[in-house]
Parts: C-alpha cells; structure tokens; sequence
C-alpha cells in the first residue's frame, strides 16, 4: 500500500514509519524538515510545516491508498488530513485517550459510551479533530478510522508518567540516587500503558481491516496497573529500592495536575481485541527492561 504518513520522525511515528516500512508498505512522511527521519529506512519526504503551510496544496495525494496522521493536535490539523485523503481514501488519526470527558470517565470505558472533553486543552482540541473527521467519514470523504492510545512507553521516549515525574529525562538517575519520587495519590491511579512497537503495529494492521472503516478504538497495553506499580517496575529493573511520598495537590488543584490525570485512566479493550485477535502484546515487565537498557 501507498501510505502518506503526517508525522515520521517523533516518538510514536518514527516507530509507525519503520513498522510500515518492514510491512512492505511504501511510505512517504510529511515533517517540518527539523529532525532527520531514522536511518536505514527507504521513504520519500515532503518538508511541511503544516501550521503555516498547507500540505495539500504541497502534495499530490492521488498516489496515496491511505494517509496516517500521527500528529494531528487539532480541528485545523484534521482539516489538512481530510483534504488530503479525498475522495475515499482511508485515513487513520492518531488520538489520546485525553478525548474523553475526565468527568464522565467510568472504569472499563467502552467506546460506545463516550462523552467527549469540550476543554480548551489537548483532550478538547484531540476531541474537536475526531468530530472533523468522524463528520467527512459520514459525508463519504473519506474512510476513517481514529484510534485512542493512553500512556505510551518504550525507546525513544522519557520514562515517567505525569504529574511530577512524567517523561522525565533525569528519573532514572533520580531513582539509582535513592531520590523520592512524589506521585499523585501515592501512585493509586490505574493505567494501562501500551509499548510503542505495539501501538505502532495495531496503527499499521488497521490498514488491513476493512472492519475498522469508520470504528474508534481503545488502544490500551494487555496489563492494568497502578501507577506505583509503574515505578516499582523500573525500580525492580535497575535494582534500587523506591523511595514514595504522596503527592495531594492543595486544594486539590496545581499547575501540573491537568483534568485527565486525576482519576483512573483504564478503558473496555473488547472491541480492539475482537478485530485483532491474534496480536501479541510486549509484556510490561519485559518492556520496561528493555526500555531502562536503552537509556542506560
């Protein structure tokens, strides 16, 4: 397949680029041109920065069977990937899992019973970008699918979940110093964190679903945890004792404690795991393992 990638050279599209490309798929990556796309791999290039250009006046997009946007932030941005994937073309967006409503957000969430964030933040405008192309996949503009990842881990990346410690590039070196960390609640939030090399597979094999045409996904990892239990696996990993200390915002709000965070992040993966049932997830432990040699 002839695939237009937005995105290529971040955390989870480089990791889309490369498993699309060992998939056998050509791909061409639309970037601002800033970082270099990874080595070794063969794929055309259109330099683009898409808050000030308009890619689709850049880009003839007949060649392309599907466009996969890894960084559309926006309504703006899911305009441009619409325009692009005209005419019937599958389009696959990135979301979050911030898309929901935290207030409405039950344990076990199914798609099928979302309340959308209407926020002026990163869940609003994430939520704002779905309706764009969830309303052109209606019209028959585009075949759409738009997938809702939570906390994504794994190489390439910064260790950490938010608020204190979130992608932090010293939390390893803070952890071995014996250093402790301050996690909201102590760390009782429920996540489900997804490794990027499986995000990034489930993204690819949509291509092959025809099912998934106009379906949203949860994507979540196999494991439910808490957040402390997050940090006891790294802790476990680079053998050192945790040091903990709960974190209570006063008042019950702070600068870095945003709406999504503050409760139970865990959602229904039955509908995600009906489509794909043979899809082999990287267990957390052997993850994370992975992840601290990576970062040395």
């Amino acid at each position: 397949m002839n695939i237009l990638l937005i995105g290529g050279t971040g955390f989870v599209s480089g990791a889309v680029l490369r498993e699309a490309a060992a998939r056998g798929h050509a791909v061409t990556v639309v970037t601002r041109g800033v970082t270099p796309l990874p080595p070794g791999l063969a794929a055309g290039h259109v330099r683009c920065d898409r808050d000030t250009q308009d890619p689709a006046a850049l880009i003839d997009a007949a060649p392309f069977d599907a466009v996969i946007d890894c960084i559309c932030m926006n309504a703006h941005d899911a305009a441009q990937a619409v325009a692009l994937a005209e005419g019937g073309k599958r389009l696959i967006m990135i979301s979050t899992e911030y898309a929901y409503d935290p207030a409405h957000r039950k344990l076990f969430l199914k798609e099928s019973e979302a309340v959308f964030s209407d926020r002026d933040d990163i869940g609003g405008h994430k939520a704002r970008a779905e309706a764009v192309i969830r309303a052109a996949h209606g019209e028959g503009r585009v075949k759409a699918t738009i997938l809702r990842p939570p906390h994504i881990y794994g190489p390439g990346s910064n260790p950490g979940t938010i608020p204190k410690h979130g992608r932090s590039p010293t939390l390893l070196a803070d952890m071995r110093a014996g250093r402790t960390l301050h996690l909201l609640q102590g760390g009782l939030g429920l996540i489900q964190p997804i490794h990027v090399a499986d995000f990034a597979r489930i993204v690819v094999a949509m291509l092959d679903q025809p099912g998934s045409v106009g379906e949203d996904y949860n994507c979540s990892g196999p494991q439910l945890m808490t957040q402390l239990d997050y940090y006891k696996t790294i802790a476990a990993c680079l053998g050192v004792e945790l040091s903990v200390t709960a974190y209570w915002p006063e008042g019950g709000t702070a600068p870095d404690v945003n709406h999504y965070v503050g409760g139970h992040r865990c959602y229904d993966m039955g509908k995600l795991n009906a489509l794909l049932p043979d899809m082999r997830y990287v267990p957390f432990a052997d993850g994370i393992a992975d992840w601290v040699r990576h970062l040395g």
